[in-house]
């Protein structure tokens, strides 16, 4: 999903061209494009040539893994040495991951730090465990009691040994539909039993949706996808509550979640935010470019990128 689309422009450089989207005005979500990542990092470097007004804050260029962060460190090094020089120095950079960027965001806006989060993955899983042992008697609950065997298995019956894995793999659909499908998660939570694109979920599904209400009492605190929301409006209120420098980079990012873009999108409020994704096809890139203002769209339903 494009945020907003607006006009376009193209910047030429000595490894290529990129395009360039702004989708906010006063301060700027933008949008750098190119089919080659070697050109986005010299359209980087321009950009990090140029110094925060305070010298002693680190910029920040969340990437997506270890490897992208050695090697654009090392390209932008030939960029930002001493006065301009090419002298393989580049320093007071951070690199988180986007993850721990937005986590991070999250953490000091709600005051639930990533760690301690019930909602998080393992404290989750135990908690699911539990709800589905105790849950799975009840009708609503049938699918599932099938799979793992349920109260009135047998001792030796084979399904009982699925039950931590069962579990393990509910409470990764749940963080994943917060994540993905923020929506959902809030329609579930006022007991609608809905997809989260306009749809009733299906039948064999609806279980889904009880148990996670039945884990979010137990729980008793919102999950992520309640507080994302007032976490943007608080954001877009006040961004000085965040420690972080004036503009931002999200370098070669191959997906970025429903929960992270918004989070994103609430940041350049205040802050200049700069996604610098590489993307081989212009054809397909302009198709996309085109669905962008259509909201949601079930994968099944999308149609085909026409290279017309």
């Amino acid at each position: 999903q494009v945020l907003d689309s607006a006009a376009g422009r193209g910047v030429a450089g000595p490894h290529g061209r990129w395009d360039t989207t702004t989708f906010q005005e006063g301060h700027v979500l933008e949008l750098h494009r190119a089919e080659r990542a070697s050109t986005l990092a010299t359209g980087l470097a321009t950009l990090l040539a140029e110094p925060l007004a305070d010298a002693f804050a680190a910029d920040v260029v969340a990437v997506p893994a270890k490897g992208v962060e050695r090697w654009l460190r090392q390209r932008l090094s030939l960029s930002l040495g001493a006065a301009g020089a090419s002298d393989g120095i580049a320093a007071n950079i951070d690199f988180p991951s986007p993850g721990r960027l937005v986590d991070d965001v999250l953490a000091v806006v709600t005051g639930v730090d990533a760690d301690s989060d019930p909602w998080a993955a393992g404290p989750l899983l135990w908690t699911v465990l539990r709800v589905i042992d105790e849950c799975s008697t009840e009708p609503w609950c049938s699918v599932l009691s099938r799979s793992i065997g349920g109260a009135a298995a047998a001792p030796d019956d084979h399904r009982r040994g699925r039950r931590w894995s069962t579990a393990s793999h509910v409470s990764g659909l749940f963080r994943s539909y917060a994540a993905q499908r923020p929506s959902m998660i809030v329609d579930w939570a006022a007991g609608a039993d809905t997809d989260g694109a306009g749809a009733p979920l299906a039948p064999d599904l609806l279980w889904q949706a009880e148990l996670w209400r039945r884990v979010r009492e137990r729980i008793g605190v919102p999950g992520p996808a309640e507080r994302l929301d007032p976490v943007c409006e608080a954001l877009a209120a006040d961004g000085s509550v965040l420690d972080l420098p004036a503009r931002l980079s999200l370098f070669g990012a191959t997906r970025l979640t429903t929960l992270q873009r918004r989070v994103l999108r609430a940041v350049a409020d205040h802050r200049d935010v700069h996604l610098w994704l590489p993307h081989p096809s212009p054809v397909s890139w302009a198709a996309a470019s085109r669905r962008a203002g259509t909201g949601s769209v079930r994968r099944a339903d999308a149609p085909p990128v026409s290279t017309a």
